[in-house]
């Protein structure tokens, strides 16, 4: 399995378009020492030919012509694309935009909870993937039961602690709904994802609200591991914007602290253990910080844009 992460930054990118924090001014003024960031995305492919993302950032246009192997060839025709599916783990905004620019009567097939398609179908934007027959495609994937992509990649949706994102807990949405399901079918609306190949294992999981022994048991048995980086502290977020949440009451455990990730998950032994989803806040993005050689000390790497596992 081929493996690719397209972007790594939390939602809004690195730098971000409103910050002129110390980071995201340095990353302007001086991109070769802090390396700008694109939107977090991931695809993986079990030939190199057959492509599939995790989720859709709003850069997935960019994000797919800096790849070739995702663009279309003109040996298939003038209209063609590589990418077979689109996985969802959740309805946030970050991670659904990207579909909106996937319209151009390309037919795609969406593998997605009950749940967040409900929540997508809500909103009148997504009717923009349905105007000629057979354009879009769902696929209803539940928690904890694994499918097949390609004949050759299990995947296994695994439920993480988490909401409805906020638009979709606003009036009129209610109406649909949604909030009802949501109730009565929990682990929807959130979720990792576990990716098996040729007796491999990777997991994916860039929102982490609670580290918990299910997760820690999941990672245990996997070859690579991809986690929430998304703070460095929980206040970080507060400290640089005032009047702003702290981490985890927005749904992300921070890297550092005794009840931080690095702690939480020291005894996990996976070869590759690799944060993604990251803020422009958190320190970390600057390789020279002390932050940074915490993380790398611990046994951990911070994804990069273009960073692939074969």
């Amino acid at each position: 399995m081929n493996f690719k992460l397209l972007g790594t930054a939390a939602g809004g990118g690195f730098p971000q378009w409103n910050c002129a924090c110390n980071l995201c001014d340095l990353c302007r003024k001086s991109p070769e020492i802090v390396r700008p960031r694109l939107q977090l995305q991931a695809a993986f492919s079990s030939d190199g030919e057959k492509w599939f993302l995790i989720n859709a950032s709003p850069d997935l246009r960019f994000q797919i012509e800096t790849h070739p192997e995702l663009q279309p060839s003109a040996l298939h025709g003038k209209r063609n694309t590589p990418i077979q599916g689109i996985i969802l783990t959740s309805a946030d905004l970050d991670q659904v935009l990207g579909l909106l620019l996937l319209r151009e009567f390309q037919p795609l097939t969406v593998y997605a909870t009950r749940l967040i398609r409900r929540t997508l179908e809500a909103n009148s934007f997504f009717r923009m993937l349905e105007r000629v027959p057979n354009q879009l495609t769902w696929v209803e994937i539940h928690p904890g039961k694994a499918f097949t992509l390609d004949g050759k990649v299990i995947c296994t949706p695994i439920p993480i602690p988490g909401s409805l994102p906020f638009y979709a807990r606003k009036s009129g949405i209610h109406e649909s709904g949604i909030e009802d399901l949501a109730a009565k079918e929990p682990g929807q609306a959130a979720l990792g994802l576990l990716l098996e190949a040729d007796g491999r294992r990777l997991a994916y999981t860039p929102s982490v609200p609670e580290v918990t022994d299910t997760l820690r048991s999941m990672y245990n048995s996997c070859d690579a591991i991809l986690v929430d980086g998304t703070f460095w502290s929980d206040a970080e977020l507060n400290r640089t914007h005032s009047g702003t949440p702290m981490a985890r009451s927005i749904g992300h455990v921070p890297m550092s602290g005794e009840d931080g990730t690095i702690a939480l998950l020291a005894e996990i032994t996976s070869p590759r253990k690799t944060f993604v989803h990251i803020n422009n806040t958190n320190p970390v993005l600057d390789t020279r910080s002390a932050e940074y050689k915490t993380v790398i000390d611990a046994g951990w790497q911070i994804g990069q844009d273009g960073w692939q596992l074969n």
